[in-house]
């Protein structure tokens, strides 16, 4: 599947070179981030984690998933999933790191998707052909991938920005 996400521009992969031995790193990880599961459905909202937390999500002895959470006014819902493993090298954290969309973001632009074809197919029978709406109903579609993919690429660079300030402070 990660295959089709990269072949339509909805996945990236970064790998990051780190000065800093992988349990610390894994140690400052956990102070930014809250422990829960990355699913649509949790018990508890982004919104009541504690705001010195940015991410939520997992964290293990060699591998993380997590995501950036909302805050409470945040109208920004296209925060990706950070899949990533950690590795040591001579003393230096080694980070292979993949960005995707979540799976419920995925679920809305196909039902856009599939909502905007049907609409289409409506409009476009018989003598009425509406143009108009074709192409509006094309733009929403086409304008719901662009979100994804930008919330991909500042997902990308929020999360290598983090990981430089991580090892950066003392």
């Amino acid at each position: 599947m990660n295959s089709f996400f990269k072949s339509i521009g909805l996945y990236n992969n970064l790998s990051v070179d780190l000065d800093i031995n992988s349990t610390e790193l894994i140690q400052r990880l956990w102070k930014i981030t809250y422990k829960t599961n990355n699913t649509f459905i949790s018990w508890e909202k982004d919104s009541s984690i504690p705001t010195r937390f940015e991410y939520r999500g997992m964290i293990e002895s060699n591998h993380f998933k997590i995501r950036r959470r909302a805050r409470l006014f945040d109208m920004n819902k296209n925060n990706p999933i950070f899949q990533g493993t950690i590795s040591d090298k001579n003393g230096k954290s080694s980070v292979a790191i993949e960005f995707f969309p979540s799976w419920l973001q995925i679920l809305n632009w196909f039902f856009i998707l599939c909502f905007c074809s049907i609409l289409i197919f409506a409009n476009t029978r018989g003598d009425q052909k509406d143009f108009m709406f074709v192409v509006i109903a094309v733009a929403i579609t086409v304008t719901q991938y662009f979100i994804l993919k930008r919330g991909i690429s500042r997902g990308k660079y929020e999360f290598e920005r983090e990981l430089i300030y991580i090892t950066q402070k003392p």
